[in-house]
């Protein structure tokens, strides 16, 4: 069992020894590091879009849309585009800060920089990304250099998701929207609806 600290109390006037008062500052820089690296870690699950088309993953759905069950962790949805047609796949809203955010995603003809994912801010301002590397999904790809996946998800079928991590290079500034688009007619991108974000949690003042 932890002994139970308890606080000395000095009076006005009493001497502090110096390895004490070196003591006391070394406690206080590292609480003040432990606070300022604390985090927390939001998943959102069964997103809507106002945007964009979705099915299920295997139920009702063309051979080039299945993934052999309807659910595969979280995910019970797709949305996506046909890949023959460009445009915006889906749009989440996330209404919080985020430091990191966390999307699931693959290609039916993939390994193409082909994604673009903008970030619409409290403030009315946007940030839209480069264009990011989706991997193919009918075979696990090699994490590579161009956007790195995080982790995968095999379906019974061996088609695949891949966990991307996007970061916010405004995450002082809250996000309202999340949207994603596919830029070229070759690749049809799906997108998951699930998120998951980490924030950094900022100490009141």
């Amino acid at each position: 069992m932890a002994k139970k600290y308890k606080p000395e109390r000095k009076k006005p006037g009493d001497l502090i020894r110096s390895e004490d008062w070196n003591a006391l500052v070394d406690e206080v820089i590292f609480l003040r590091k432990y606070i300022g690296n604390m985090t927390r870690s939001v998943t959102l699950t069964n997103l809507e879009s106002p945007s964009g088309k979705s099915q299920h993953l295997s139920s009702g759905v063309q051979e080039e849309f299945n993934y052999g069950t309807d659910v595969l962790g979280l995910i019970t949805r797709q949305f996506y585009t046909t890949g023959e047609e460009i445009g915006e796949v889906c749009k989440y809203g996330l209404i919080d800060y985020a430091d990191i955010i966390y999307y699931w995603a693959g290609a039916m003809n993939g390994d193409k920089k082909a994604l673009e994912i903008t970030l619409e801010y409290f403030d009315g301002t946007n940030h839209t990304s480069d264009s990011l590397l989706v991997h193919e999904w009918s075979k696990l790809r090699p994490k590579g250099k161009e956007n790195p996946w995080v982790e995968y998800l095999y379906s019974p079928n061996q088609r695949l998701w891949y966990k991307y991590a996007l970061k916010n290079p405004s995450p002082d500034k809250g996000i309202r929207f999340i949207s994603f688009r596919d830029t070229s007619s070759e690749t049809g991108i799906r997108i998951a609806n699930v998120l998951q974000y980490v924030t950094r949690i900022w100490p009141l003042e």
